[in-house]
């Protein structure tokens, strides 16, 4: 006796969810507090390079990290790679802690000290250097967000960066970069 073939069946789906964002038309009132809540936590919670920061960023694999010499990057970018287990923000902190050579203290502008002593590379990077996050790009390459709290600036590499604030699933206030 023939055992009769099980044939696939299709799945049936649930239907779609009535709280979208496509129904709910967002207030402007409402995403200009989310914007400005969100840019303030972001900025409270932006680390000064010159101080070991409070949090660890572990990596999950081998990774390379763009590394600004001046503000924007005027002078170029170091590029690191970085393997699986290190700390990202250790490594980082680092970096910017070491001492600049002679050479570079006359090509680049100190924002810190113009008498440049013990020149250190975060004081090239601007008055108040602080980093905000990192932003991966597609082929996994890390750039660090630099947010000045002097000069009021949003940096990543050559250019600015900016974010904004969109309602997710929920009907919530999230941040989206842009």
């Amino acid at each position: 006796m023939a055992i009769p073939k099980e044939e696939p069946q299709d799945v049936i789906l649930p239907p779609p969810s009535t709280k979208t964002t496509a129904t709910k038309k967002p207030d402007e009132k409402g995403r200009k507090d989310a914007l400005k809540a969100i840019t303030a936590h972001r900025r409270v919670s932006a680390w000064q390079i010159h101080r070991w920061p409070l949090e660890k960023r572990i990596l999950s694999e081998r990774v390379r990290v763009h590394l600004p010499r001046t503000y924007l990057a005027q002078e170029g970018e170091d590029v690191r790679v970085l393997r699986a287990g290190q700390d990202l923000n250790q490594f980082v902190f680092r970096h910017y802690s070491e001492e600049v050579t002679e050479e570079q203290k006359k090509e680049r502008t100190n924002f810190v000290t113009p008498d440049g002593i013990v020149a250190r590379r975060h004081e090239y990077l601007g008055p108040d250097p602080r980093v905000a996050g990192y932003r991966v790009d597609n082929d996994g390459d890390i750039y660090i967000k630099w947010w000045d709290g002097f000069l009021q600036d949003q940096w990543i590499g050559k250019q600015k960066w900016k974010f904004g604030v969109k309602l997710n699933v929920d009907g919530k206030w999230i941040e989206m970069d842009d």
